[in-house]
Order: structure tokens, then sequence, then C-alpha cells
């Protein structure tokens, strides 16, 4: 079962690169956001497995479905992660 989660985990964590460019370079184009805003969720990319979902569905950026459920990503990576870390996975 290990080579499954390491693999799943490789293939989140390159998602969730992803997803972290996807983002910022969402929140720079955008006209419609100030620029505090534009700084606000952009610094915001420090605490990503929080940020991105909260801008995906509360941010207003018309995300399609897809990428709103894409954007739980970087956090299901950070999840396996901390399973390996704490050896949940051995």
């Amino acid at each position: 079962m290990l080579p499954v989660i390491w693999t799943l985990f490789a293939v989140l964590t390159v998602g969730g690169f992803l997803m972290i460019a996807a983002y910022w370079l969402d929140v720079q184009e955008r006209p419609d956001l100030s620029t505090r805003a534009r700084i606000g969720w952009s610094a915001a990319v420090l605490v990503f497995p929080f940020s991105i979902p909260a801008y995906a569905f509360a941010g207003g950026p018309g995300w399609p479905p897809f990428l709103r459920t894409a954007s739980l990503v970087p956090a299901l990576a950070v999840i396996l992660f901390l399973g390996f870390v704490y050896g949940i996975f051995t």
C-alpha cells in the first residue's frame, strides 16, 4: 500500500504547486481587486492550504467546479506529508 500512497503524494504535490501558481496568477490578473486586496491575497499564499480553497469558494473568482475541487489538492498533499512525518503510513 505504501507505493500507492507515495505515488499519490507525488502527484498531489505536483498538482499542489500548479494550483499555487494558478492561484497567484489569477489574483494578479483580476482587475476588480484593489491593490490592497491583491497584496492581501498574494500574501495569503503563505498559508496556501487554507487560502486557496477560501479564494476559490468565497473569493469570487468565478472558477469552474473542476478548479474549485482542485483547490483542495495542496491541502491533501500537506495532509499526506504530515502522515509520512508522523508515521501513519508505515
